[in-house]
């Protein structure tokens, strides 16, 4: 078991957090409340944040889209931004997989915490074993 304390934050966390009919939301409200009582570095992508604006904007209430937006700039959260290095090395892991399931923003998710020795991911979606990530479980 992994004794880092920093998480990615993925797309689908956000969503299931603040959609609170999502069928996973209590889970990611038990998530953020261990994250903030073992002060947790959180971490996530430009990206990943345009996607969770973009789905909360279209399938529920703009407002609650902008929502997001302030609670990322009055956090704590430590947002990465892409450099080119990054890009290309996304394109390449997608270029050479053989999954139909990676997209090009879960590789570059990937890549951004092998970077940055952020070991564990935030989501309910299947994950991509890429550079030994690891999906983060509350502990029992």
């Amino acid at each position: 078991m992994t004794t880092s304390k920093k998480v990615y934050i993925a797309q689908d966390a956000f969503i299931a957090f603040i959609d609170r009919t999502h069928p996973k939301h209590l889970q990611a409200a038990a998530f953020f409340r261990y994250f903030a009582q073992e002060q947790y570095q959180l971490y996530t992508n430009i990206i990943t944040i345009d996607q969770a604006y973009d789905e909360l904007y279209k399938n529920i209430a703009p407002s609650l889209a902008k929502d997001l937006l302030r609670a990322l700039q009055i956090s704590s959260f430590n947002i990465l931004f892409p450099e080119d290095a990054d890009i290309n090395t996304s394109i390449k892991i997608l270029v050479n997989n053989q999954s139909g399931e990676l997209t090009l923003s879960k590789a570059l998710m990937a890549v951004l915490c092998n970077k940055r020795s952020i070991p564990q991911i935030c989501t309910f979606e299947y994950l991509h074993a890429l550079y030994g990530l690891q999906l983060f479980y509350l502990p029992v």
